[in-house]
């Protein structure tokens, strides 16, 4: 038996992180999995945070600001037990939920970043928070962790995720090596399936990554390197998981050639196959390192609304 998982999961008032909660205990076998639920509370709401520094707002508010910080800290606290309740109901084990209720001190999203360097085997949050003045695509704190998080992989659920099967988008890069086997390591104890999905882009657009031209012939032989390759990187990832403990017969595998876009092809797929998990690497097989993370990787996570998304280092 494996070292015991611990999970964070961040929380507001929100039914956005309550769906967070919701998706762990549904998605992660209880039996040896440690879960801490984190609410950081602000010392003021965000708009009184300057004002607080003032002596005379102070003196003529701090009656007021009490009543509002009880008030708060209560909310917060029924909320913490309303998602020990959820994840105990799923039977995960009493003295395996913890409740971490902190004031802020330097910033929410900094506070929950600094939790994460306690061990944790992944971060959950909700794709958006409670805030009405969220970003495009992600509340602003969840933006602030998956940009923050860099050692330890981020779950960030898009919804009340009911689906179990899980959608690994796989290339043969070292990362998405990491990715399967950290997928195994969480899957081996559920009954959801999993299918390693290829996306290829289409070889037709007259240029290889050096932009040497290529001609005909040349497009052929790369086809039929991939014909070879493909199946042997499934392979290899398939023997992955079942080493993890995961039934061979959970395990499926599919790709897509000519590809215009990946990220497109990767939701479609996860939409029309009834998939509520995707999981990709941080980067893929790229040199260039762009500023957060690969680039399809940041497209299915800007537009994956629905679905639970695991962003592996």
């Amino acid at each position: 038996m494996g070292k015991a998982k611990k999970i964070l999961v961040a929380v507001d008032l929100s039914n956005h992180s309550l769906n967070a909660v919701k998706y762990v205990a549904k998605q992660c076998a209880p039996t040896d999995l440690r879960v801490n639920l984190m609410f950081v509370m602000p010392t003021a709401p965000e708009i009184f945070w300057d004002l607080e520094k003032d002596d005379f707002f102070k003196e003529r508010m701090k009656g007021k600001y009490a009543q509002w910080k009880r008030d708060t800290k209560k909310k917060a606290q029924a909320f913490l037990d309303d998602g020990k309740n959820i994840l105990l109901k799923a039977e995960f084990k009493e003295n395996k939920v913890g409740l971490i209720l902190r004031e802020r001190k330097v910033g929410i999203a900094r506070d929950i970043l600094k939790e994460c360097t306690q061990g944790y085997d992944a971060v959950v949050v909700g794709r958006r928070g409670q805030s009405k003045l969220e970003d495009i695509f992600l509340g602003s704190v969840s933006t602030k962790i998956v940009q923050g998080v860099k050692d330890i992989p981020v779950w960030v659920v898009g919804g009340n995720i009911l689906s179990k099967k899980m959608l690994i988008a796989v290339d043969s890069s070292k990362n998405s090596r990491k990715a399967v086997d950290y997928v195994g390591k969480f899957a081996a104890g559920t009954n959801g399936d999993l299918t390693l999905f290829h996306v290829v882009r289409s070889v037709s657009l007259g240029f290889v990554d050096d932009l040497i031209l290529r001609d005909e012939n040349t497009e052929r032989q790369l086809l039929e390197e991939m014909d070879r390759d493909i199946p042997r990187m499934f392979r290899s990832y398939e023997d992955i998981l079942t080493r993890s403990g995961v039934v061979a017969d959970r395990i499926s595998s599919k790709s897509v050639l000519h590809s215009t876009s990946r990220a497109g092809d990767i939701l479609k797929e996860a939409k029309e196959g009834g998939y509520g998990t995707i999981v990709m690497g941080r980067r893929g097989l790229s040199k260039v390192r762009e500023f957060l993370m690969g680039r399809v990787t940041s497209k299915v996570l800007s537009r994956a609304e629905g679905f639970a998304v695991w962003i592996v280092p």
